[in-house]
């Protein structure tokens, strides 16, 4: 039996952080699911997005262990180009795989290293949903200039692309070109041990929103399609990390005009192992998101038995005719509503059919074997 090969990642945040949402979860997945096939080796910084602080729980800038992973930690005075390169240099790999698209350290820099003859590997890109139309309003004219620098210098010439949805494969060969090499897996996801039961009569429901409080996951949305739920009593918690507080400021402002019949809390934050045991105790996720590429938190909701209310903005569609939950499209924002007053009638029986079917459906479109295959070819055969 030939030696495993090994696999360096590189991502700007890494457990334990949980601020920067879906980028953590997908390495977090895929270096679990796939841990007795490669030897995984992940170089990240020493706190969470946009944290202060380094982790008190960790030993920066050697390799240690953390949950079974074997991960260096850059604390901020090292993190410079010539720190970086020396590590992926001396640290022995077979192929290298990028978490994100415009992070300077963790991208741009070994992709130029790559064209420069300092990174011999292969290179595999996983931009992680930079390429959405939503993604590329947020500081548009820097990304314009990005990508013309990319061009100019071929900085990604001879690299293998990873989508993680029909969508995304399009958006990459939009900005990159037909002719890419490209790679479609989805992520891999964290699967519950069980399942918790939870009881639901007709005329009440409990919601969650769990996602990063900015203005792309469109909490203000949700808040407003609540409104105009006024007959019945109406939970709605909300969980995520404030990182835009000004938006935040606005969503509060809301909070205070809903209806006496909607009790509306913030919760916190969420660690990712804290996600599921969450949503367990919820009927279903509201989420109207300006866009996801996967949405590990919807796939989360549907792995705990539980429906969504959600954008049409995701890789989950079609979601109303597999009586799962609701993919709405933002132009009709009273479509939401309707939703949730559909889910507010149901009655208990109703209600455990619904998340059967949601068990069923994400089982389905989640082949867990399937996918750890095509992982296993594209770092094989990069």
């Amino acid at each position: 039996m030939s030696a495993k090969k090994t696999i360096l990642i590189l991502s700007d945040w890494f457990l334990p952080g949980c601020l920067a949402g879906g980028p953590i979860q997908s390495v977090a997945s895929l270096t679990k699911q796939l841990e007795t096939e490669f030897n995984f080796k992940i170089i990240t910084t020493d706190r969470d997005f946009k944290a202060k602080e380094p982790y008190k729980t960790i030993t920066p800038n050697c390799w240690t262990m953390f949950d079974d992973r074997s991960v260096f930690y850059i604390s901020q005075n090292n993190l410079t180009p010539e720190f970086l390169l020396n590590i992926i240099q001396t640290t022995s790999h077979d192929v290298i795989y990028l978490n994100s698209l415009f992070s300077k350290h963790f991208a741009i820099n070994p992709l130029k290293w790559k064209q420069q003859g300092k990174i011999k590997a292969p290179i595999i890109l996983a931009p992680r949903g930079m390429f959405g139309n939503s993604a590329l309003l947020v500081k548009p004219l820097k990304k314009k200039l990005f990508f013309i620098y990319t061009k100019l210098f071929g900085l990604f010439k001879n690299i293998h692309w990873q989508s993680t949805s029909p969508q995304e494969t399009l958006d990459i060969k939009k900005h990159i070109g037909n002719n890419v090499k490209l790679t479609e897996i989805t992520n891999l996801a964290h699967t519950p041990e069980a399942v918790t039961f939870i009881e639901k009569k007709s005329g009440e429901l409990k919601l969650c929103f769990i996602a990063r409080i900015l203005g792309i996951k469109n909490l203000d949305v949700a808040i407003d399609v609540l409104k105009g739920i006024t007959k019945f009593p109406l939970i709605f918690d909300i969980y995520g990390p404030k990182e835009d507080t000004d938006y935040w400021n606005l969503c509060e402002a809301k909070i205070k005009t809903l209806p006496p019949n909607i009790i509306c809390a913030y919760k916190g934050v969420l660690h990712p192992n804290e996600i599921g045991k969450t949503l367990s105790a919820y009927h279903a996720l509201l989420l109207p998101t300006q866009t996801e590429n996967f949405g590990h938190v919807i796939v989360e909701t549907f792995l705990q038995g539980r429906p969504v209310i959600i954008s049409d903005n995701t890789p989950w569609r079609g979601l109303e005719t597999k009586k799962v939950g609701y993919d709405i499209s933002l132009i009709y924002k009273e479509k939401f509503t309707e939703a949730i007053q559909q889910l507010i009638k149901l009655d208990n029986e109703e209600f455990q059919v619904m998340s059967k079917n949601c068990i069923s459906y994400i089982n389905k479109e989640l082949n867990i074997e399937d996918i750890k295959a095509k992982y296993i070819t594209l770092f094989n055969q990069p």
